[in-house]
């Protein structure tokens, strides 16, 4: 056995001690969470914390509108809602994204479109997009995938050319930002999962927006179809929705009401929120140092322009080069004791290979919508193929970062990638 010998052929790991925890809690927490409870006889469900949050996200986006939801799957369902598709329009989006940035596009009998990626940048290709239009065509979802913006400014050119409004998934994108702006105040409304995210709440969401229509029907949308009165404010300064103004049951509409209680967390997170972005940055630029250089290794591209959030660190690895796929180096990685490392995203799959849209397993038997009532067929996901998604998912890996990682954290996460690359490398070179 030598130094060298990887951990998971039986030699020494390279790091033998825990890393921090995934998110920082503390004092800030507990006072917060504690003026929730102090003030439950009085204030329980007032959404006084809620209001303070949804104030202090919209301020920081430089937005006028903040509508705070339980997570971000219900952001970004709300975000559809505002733009009020019909059944069977369709929203074009990406097909490597968790299943959330979809949802609500199928609940509200929509057709999701998927568009193939840029397999350097890994974000969806607008080229693609407009390849994508039709005439049922209701808007465009870009999903900054991994943290990374995607090129917004072809997306908007698209969107305006065909009257459509462009809907930010910005769940991995925290704070991210394309040629200077913050992502989800770009296109015409920001969608946020604050569920795990670097920001979080434990589960949690929130939409942003500077269009009063827009963020009307999202909230009204999101308090059971509730049509919202003046109690709206229009003002240059960044706000809310104010508790009130609830006129009725006036539409279909779903509940994604966020809690005080994840409220008080976001608030005492928020605080923290621009270290740890500084955090996963700065771990972020000491990988950069390593493993592009590693034979097989080709990292997520951020524009020089453009600032990655780095909610995961992401690569795809060529086998034939490197001489072990994603699945197996991520497997050799944790033996090191690097527990953070994963394979491909959502199993290497696409959304559009999932049972939902292969099966079309839906409504009952319908198959609604991708089926109309008539028996139509409106989209057959089984003759979708996406030769770059489905060529390069496949082979993409990750760290998912942590917001307590030291510049000792970050080198030893190089150090291990480095040292298992290079065995495979160099036994794949002597056979």
């Amino acid at each position: 056995m030598t130094a060298e010998q990887l951990a998971i052929d039986g030699g020494a790991p390279l790091r033998n001690k825990p890393f921090g925890p995934k998110w920082i809690f503390g004092d800030e927490e507990r006072r917060h969470l504690m003026e929730v409870m102090d003030n439950a006889t009085d204030a329980w469900r007032s959404g006084f914390k809620v209001r303070a949050f949804a104030d202090a996200f919209a301020t920081r986006h430089g937005a006028q509108y903040a509508v705070a939801t339980t997570t971000g799957t219900g952001a970004i369902h709300a975000a559809v809602a505002a733009v009020n598709p019909d059944p069977g329009d369709e929203i074009i989006t990406s097909p490597t994204s968790d299943i959330g940035s979809v949802l609500g596009i199928i609940l509200h009998n929509a057709i999701p479109i998927f568009a193939d990626w840029d397999p350097e940048t890994l974000n969806t290709d607008p080229a693609d997009i407009e390849r994508c239009i039709t005439p049922r065509t209701r808007a465009i979802l870009a999903v900054h995938l991994y943290g990374n913006p995607c090129d917004m400014g072809p997306i908007l050119e698209i969107a305006r050319a065909h009257d459509l409004p462009v809907i930010e998934d910005c769940s991995q994108a925290h704070l991210a930002e394309y040629r200077g702006q913050l992502v989800g105040m770009i296109g015409d409304i920001g969608a946020f999962s604050l569920g795990g995210k670097t920001l979080t709440t434990d589960q949690g969401g929130m939409i942003i927006t500077n269009d009063e229509a827009l963020a009307r029907r999202a909230m009204g949308f999101s308090r059971k179809g509730s049509e919202m009165d003046s109690a709206l404010r229009s003002s240059l300064a960044p706000t809310s929705f104010r508790r009130g103004g609830n006129k009725g049951y006036a539409f279909l509409g779903d509940s994604h009401p966020m809690t005080d209680l994840h409220a008080a967390v976001g608030l005492a997170q928020f605080d923290r929120w621009e270290e740890a972005t500084r955090v996963r940055r700065r771990t972020a630029a000491i990988l950069d140092e390593v493993v592009p250089r590693l034979p097989g290794f080709k990292i997520q591209k951020v524009h020089p322009e453009d600032r990655s959030a780095y909610y995961t660190y992401a690569y795809t690895v060529d086998e034939s080069e490197a001489g072990i796929s994603s699945d197996d180096f991520c497997e050799a990685v944790r033996a090191e004791g690097i527990p953070d490392c994963y394979g491909p995203y959502i199993q290497g799959r696409p959304l559009y290979k999932y049972p939902i849209f292969a099966d079309e397993d839906t409504y009952g038997q319908s198959r609604y919508p991708f089926v109309d009532e008539q028996g139509n067929r409106r989209i057959d996901y089984n003759a979708l193929h996406l030769p770059l998604t489905e060529r390069d998912l496949p082979r993409t890996g990750f760290i998912l970062f942590r917001n307590s990682y030291t510049e000792e954290d970050a080198k030893d996460i190089a150090a291990a990638m480095r040292k298992v690359a290079l065995h495979y490398a160099e036994k794949a070179s002597r056979t």
